[in-house]
Order: C-alpha cells, then sequence, then structure tokens
C-alpha cells in the first residue's frame, strides 16, 4: 500500500488532494481492498458504498497518480540524452544497495518506491533504451529500470518479453511494478489482440503477496473481456 503513495508523494510533494481522494487513492493502488470492503470508512464519519460514482472516483485518483508519476508521458525524446543511460545504471545500482543493506519493511519499501520514481522519469530520457536486455538482465536494478519505462511509455512490442519477464520476476518489489507495465502495455496492444500463449502464461503465474495477486487478477480479469 505504501509503495504507490510514496511514489506519488515523492514526484509531486505539493500536490493537492482532498482526504477523500486519497483515501480512494489507496483503494485504487491496492487492489485487493476492493475485494476486501464493500465500504470504506472516511475522514468525517462519511461512508460512501463502492457504487459507479465511487468508481468514477477512485479513477480520477488513479489518474492524478499515474500523472504525478509519469509526467508529460510522451514517447521519450528523438535522441539520448547524454547522461541519461549513466544515470539508470546509477539508480538501478541503487535500488539493489538499499534492498541489501535495509531490513524489510516500510522505510525500505519508501526509498525503493523514491528509486522506482526516478528510474520512471529518467528512463524517459532516452530514445531507445535496450528493453530486451534489461528484461532478461540477472541485474535486478535494470529489469526495474525496464518496468519504469515501459510503465511510462507502452511498448506494444515489447508484451511477450514483459509478460515472461513478470512471470519469471524474484523480486517482490520488481514484479508488483513489472505487473503494472504490463498492465498499461495491454492497454497499448489492445485486449483483443494479446496473444492467447500471453493469457496462459499470466494465468498460470502464482505470487506470494496479496497485492499482487490482486493486481494480476485483475489484469486477468480485463484480459478476459470481464472488467
Amino acid at each position: 500500500m505504501a509503495a504507490a503513495v510514496a511514489v506519488t508523494h515523492v514526484l509531486a510533494p505539493d500536490l493537492k488532494i482532498d482526504n477523500v481522494t486519497v483515501a480512494l487513492l489507496v483503494v485504487a493502488v491496492v487492489p485487493w481492498l476492493r475485494d476486501l470492503l464493500n465500504s470504506i470508512e472516511l475522514p468525517g464519519g462519511v461512508r460512501l458504498e463502492f457504487k459507479e460514482a465511487v468508481e468514477q472516483r477512485i479513477e480520477a485518483a488513479e489518474r492524478i497518480a499515474d500523472a504525478a508519476l509519469v509526467g508529460s508521458g510522451d514517447d521519450g525524446p528523438e535522441t539520448d540524452d547524454p547522461t541519461a543511460l549513466a544515470d539508470v545504471r546509477r539508480l538501478a545500482a541503487e535500488y539493489l544497495e538499499v534492498r541489501r543493506s535495509m531490513a524489510s519493511g516500510s522505510a525500505r519499501t519508501q526509498r525503493m518506491s523514491g528509486i522506482f520514481a526516478r528510474l520512471v522519469r529518467t528512463t524517459q530520457r532516452l530514445a531507445a533504451p535496450d528493453l530486451d536486455g534489461w528484461l532478461t538482465s540477472p541485474d535486478g536494478g535494470l529489469r526495474l529500470a525496464a518496468y519504469a519505462r515501459l510503465y511510462a511509455v507502452p511498448v506494444p512490442d515489447a508484451l511477450t518479453l514483459l509478460a515472461d519477464a513478470v512471470v519469471r520476476e524474484p523480486l517482490a518489489f520488481n514484479q508488483y511494478w513489472g505487473i503494472h507495465a504490463l498492465d498499461k502495455v495491454v492497454d497499448a496492444v489492445g485486449v483483443e489482440d494479446v496473444p492467447p500463449g500471453v493469457v496462459r502464461r499470466l494465468e498460470d503465474c502464482r505470487p506470494r503477496g496479496s497485492d499482487r495477486v490482486a493486481l494480476l487478477r485483475r489484469l486477468i480479469t480485463k484480459l478476459h473481456g470481464l472488467h
């Protein structure tokens, strides 16, 4: 739950969001809460049932968070920023060092979320990053860089390789954002054009964390045309 909220705060600390939207944003970025709650308690005792109007508010909060994270959301520059690749590699190494040196918990998650946020922006400074190499790399930091780039700039041609990487991904934080990136790439491809083999691979995937289970379940539901 802390991951997506922390990313939004890192990139847009001055973003003004009212308490209702904040609470709904938490639900939006942690889909499994939708399965646990039929309604949510909001500041001031206001209680909203999960009906169409509330879902629209949740989607609006998701759009706010996504805009804060991705920025302009264009297709990247025509030529590389000369320092961008070095910055990506530095952030990838910093991510691995945080994983190695900090105990698992909210503080580490917040640090890693901040790094992911910076990777989202930094990878957009590359005209044509080596997504194939990053997605198949044994370096978890570079795989996270690939997920960050595809989250910001979904590339339809990356669908199969991204799905394979997400299914095999051993790092929970990476897999969480990999599924988010995969959801965006699926939208770019079009649900009807996703190969059946990709759908089957995702159906066979068994993440351990409840947040990843819920994200993947929602994506599979979308792929079956039930979302």
